[in-house]
C-alpha cells in the first residue's frame, strides 16, 4: 500500500473474429478514416490506443522521422474506436504501417489473413529484451518475428486507486480485503463531503477484466473463466461470485457517483481525476492518463493494490506477452516500419514509456530510474513479486491458433452479466454464470471440431495443465 509524496511525475476475417477488444486507457477521439486520415504521401502511418502516451508518441514520431528516412505520422485512437478503425482500414487495403493489434485473433491467423508483415530486428534489439520475450505462436512463427512485446505481462487492472487527501480527511487505511474496501467507502459516505467511488461500469470489457483479476486473486485457479488445471470453464466458481457480489454491494449501497452505470473509461477516470471522489478501480496506466486530464491530481494519487476477499496476499498468473506492436501486412515501408518498431526496444524509449506511467514497460528495471510517482513505482514492483508465468495452450501447441481463429465470441459476455446483475435485470447470478460457462465451453468445443475438420492437430486436452501450481512460473 503506498501513499504518494509531493514528488512530481511526469475486414477480411469477419465480425466474429474481430469482437475481442483489449481495452486500455485514454480520452475520446474519432477513429481515422480507412484512408488514414489524410496522411502525407510517403509518410509512415503509426496508430495506437494508449491515451497516456499521446505526447510521448507524437514527440517520438517527430524525433525519429529523420533517422529512419521517412516522415512518421502518429495517430491515437480512443480504445472503443480502435478496433473499428482497423477493420475499416483493412477492408480498404490501407492498414497503417505500424499499429497495436486489437483485432482479437491469434498471431497465426493474423499472418495467414495478411493482417501483419514479418518484422526485421537487429541482434542488438533482441538482446535488449528479457530472455523468453519472443514466444512461438504469440510473437513469432517458425522463428520469424511478427510482433513486438513492448510492455510487461506482469500487471493486473483491478487496482484500487484512491485520493490520499480524502483518506486523510476521512480517516481510512489502504484497504486489503473486500470488507476493508466497503468500510472505507462507508466512512467516505458518512463523512458527507465526498463521493465514495466511481468506475467505468458502462464498459463490459473493463468489468470483465476486473472481475477476472479479482477472481484469480480470490482463489480461482485459472484466468478468464478457464481453469488452468482441468481446462474447464468455471465462471460460476465461488471466487467469481464473491468478486461480483462485492461490486453489487458497492452499487446497492449507493457508494458510486450518480450516472456511473453508463460511464465509459475516459469519463469515469476524468471524474475521479477532477477530485472529490475517494476510489476509482483502474489499471496501472491510470497515472499517465490522469496526468493528461488533471496533473494537479498526481500528488494526491495513492494505490492499495488489488483487494482480496479476506486480505490474503495477491498471487496471480499471466501468460507470456503477445504482440503489442505489429507491422501492417500491406505496408510498402517494411524497412522503415521495422526501424520504428525496433526503436521501442531502446532503453531511452522504455524509460520514457515508464515515465508515461501507462502499462509497465517490458524492461521493468527502468522504472526505478524513471520520473514516476511513488505509488506507480510501488505497484510495478509489487507486480514483479506477485505475478507468475501462466500456462498457455497456444504456446504448447501452436495448432491451437487454428481453433481459436474459429471460435465464435459468446454474448452476453461476463461484463454484460455483471451489468445485468447490478442493474437488476439478472436476479440469479450463479445461474447466469453457469450458463456463461456452458456457452464458452460449447464455443470452444465447436471451434476445435471445425479446426480438426480442416486437419488441425488439436483437442480439448491442449487446454489442460494438471501440473500447474499457483505461485510458480509454469514451464513446459
Amino acid at each position: 500500500m503506498h501513499r504518494p509524496t509531493r514528488r512530481h511525475a511526469l475486414a477480411g476475417l469477419g465480425a466474429a473474429g474481430l469482437a475481442s477488444l483489449a481495452a486500455a486507457c485514454g480520452g475520446p477521439s474519432a477513429p481515422p478514416s480507412a484512408g488514414g486520415g489524410g496522411a502525407a504521401a510517403g509518410a509512415l502511418r503509426w496508430w495506437d490506443h494508449f491515451g497516456g502516451l499521446q505526447d510521448l508518441h507524437d514527440q517520438w514520431a517527430a524525433d525519429l522521422s529523420e533517422s529512419i528516412g521517412a516522415t512518421i505520422e502518429h495517430t491515437y485512437n480512443e480504445p472503443s474506436a480502435a478496433t473499428e478503425a482497423l477493420q475499416l482500414a483493412n477492408q480498404a487495403g490501407q492498414l497503417p504501417d505500424v499499429y497495436t493489434a486489437l483485432v482479437g485473433l491469434p498471431l497465426p491467423a493474423l499472418v495467414e489473413a495478411g493482417w501483419v508483415h514479418e518484422i526485421t530486428l537487429s541482434e542488438e534489439a533482441r538482446a535488449r529484451l528479457p530472455e523468453g520475450s519472443f514466444v512461438e505462436g504469440l510473437t513469432q512463427l517458425d522463428g520469424r518475428i511478427y510482433g513486438l512485446p513492448a510492455f510487461s505481462e506482469k500487471q493486473y487492472v483491478a487496482c484500487a486507486w484512491y485520493n490520499a487527501e480524502i483518506a486523510e480527511a476521512v480517516g481510512f487505511e489502504p484497504p486489503t480485503s473486500y470488507d476493508d474496501l466497503l468500510g472505507a467507502l462507508a466512512k467516505i459516505a458518512a463523512h458527507g463531503e465526498f463521493t465514495p467511488m466511481t468506475m467505468a461500469l458502462g464498459v463490459p470489457g473493463r468489468m470483465r477484466e476486473q472481475a477476472d483479476d479479482l477472481a484469480q486473486a480470490g482463489g480461482f485457479p485459472g484466468y478468464q473463466g478457464l481453469r488452468y488445471d482441468t481446462g474447464a470453464y468455471e465462471y460460476h466458481h465461488d471466487a467469481y461470485l464473491a468478486a461480483i457480489e462485492l461490486y453489487k454491494e458497492i452499487f446497492d449501497k449507493g457508494y458510486l457517483l450518480p450516472g456511473t452505470a453508463g460511464l465509459q473509461i475516459p469519463d469515469a477516470r476524468g471524474r475521479w481525476a477532477a477530485g472529490g471522489i475517494g476510489f476509482h478501480m483502474d489499471g496501472p496506466y491510470s497515472p499517465g492518463a490522469v496526468r493528461s486530464l488533471n496533473p494537479d491530481m498526481l500528488p494526491k494519487m495513492a494505490v492499495a493494490g488489488m483487494p482480496t476477499p479476506n486480505g490474503e496476499e495477491v498471487v496471480a498468473a499471466r501468460g507470456a506477452r503477445a504482440a503489442d506492436w505489429v507491422m501492417g501486412g500491406t505496408t510498402q515501408m517494411a524497412e522503415q516500419a521495422s526501424l520504428l518498431i525496433e526503436s521501442f526496444t531502446q532503453e531511452d524509449y522504455q524509460t520514457q514509456l515508464a515515465t508515461g506511467m501507462d502499462q509497465p514497460p517490458i524492461l521493468l528495471d527502468v522504472v526505478a530510474r524513471a520520473d514516476v510517482i511513488e505509488p506507480y513505482a510501488w505497484l510495478v514492483e509489487d507486480f514483479s513479486a506477485r505475478i507468475f508465468r501462466a500456462p498457455q495452450a497456444i504456446v504448447r501447441n501452436v495448432e491451437v491458433a487454428r481453433a481459436e481463429a474459429k471460435r465464435t465470441p459468446v454474448t452476453p459476455e461476463l461484463g454484460n452479466v455483471i451489468q445485468g446483475y447490478l442493474g437488476g435485470e439478472i436476479t440469479d447470478l450463479k445461474a447466469a454464470l453457469v450458463e456463461l460457462s456452458d456457452a464458452n465451453s460449447a464455443a470452444l468445443d465447436a471451434a476445435i471440431e471445425a479446426a480438426k475438420a480442416e486437419g488441425a492437430q488439436v483437442d480439448r486436452t491442449d487446454w489442460e495443465f494438471p501440473d500447474w501450481v499457483a505461485g510458480q512460473d509454469y514451464t513446459y
